[in-house]
């Protein structure tokens, strides 16, 4: 009843990861033990960001609909990240690049600015994109195993650029096709696929957010 709760009140929240309908398969790649598994261990891994704003995480996972692949971040009594089943029915999604995911919901509640919700302080896209490799997925893939895990990283952001570029039926990013777009004023809805993989670039290496989203005031 919590779960149905809190999916019918996530519609109050924009997506960061839209829903698609047509991409999925019938047998989840991540299994269902597995997929709580990861959220319970990335909730544990990152509650001090929670403990540091005086307020708790939690990261909620549904499974009654294997066509919701949609993730949302919010503060509701807590900060909370909210992960349904779709998600680990994408052909496109491994474990590692579920953490992506996870990390950049949990960007939006800790990112820090620009913000796209100033009342509660939510990060804007293109910001919880920069935090999820500065700053979540090193440290999360790196807690499950330390292996391969420049590969791993570089393998997490191609495969979540893909999931992007397949709910839009556009060609996939690539590390060698750089967005060129430089925005007049800050974006603040979702930037293109090309231009969220530069921004997990920029953030592993901590280097400028991309023009194609983020233009100073």
């Amino acid at each position: 009843m919590k779960i149905l709760l809190l999916f019918l009140l996530s519609i109050q929240v924009n997506a960061s990861f839209n829903k698609s309908s047509s991409l999925t398969t019938n047998q989840p790649v991540i299994p269902k033990r597995e997929f709580f598994k990861i959220l319970t261990h990335l909730e544990n891994e990152f509650q001090y960001l929670a403990k540091e704003q005086g307020e708790v995480l939690n990261i909620l996972g549904g499974w009654s609909d294997r066509s919701a692949d949609m993730a949302f971040a919010r503060r509701w009594d807590t900060a909370q990240v909210l992960i349904f089943r779709g998600m680990a029915h994408r052909r496109e999604l491994d474990r590692d690049a579920l953490i992506l995911i996870i990390c950049h919901e949990i960007g939006h509640l800790y990112g820090g600015t620009p913000y796209s919700n100033l009342a509660n302080k939510l990060s804007l896209e293109g910001q919880a994109d920069y935090f999820a490799t500065q700053t979540c997925l090193p440290h999360a893939l790196l807690s499950y195993k330390n292996e391969n895990l420049e590969k791993r990283i570089d393998q997490a952001m191609l495969n979540v650029g893909k999931f992007l570029a397949n709910n839009r039926r556009i060609n996939h990013p690539s590390f060698d096709t750089p967005d060129t777009t430089q925005v007049e004023q800050m974006l603040r809805t979702h930037p293109e696929p090309q231009c969220r993989l530069d921004t997990y670039v920029a953030g592993l290496y901590s280097l400028g957010r991309p023009a194609c989203w983020f233009r100073e005031n």
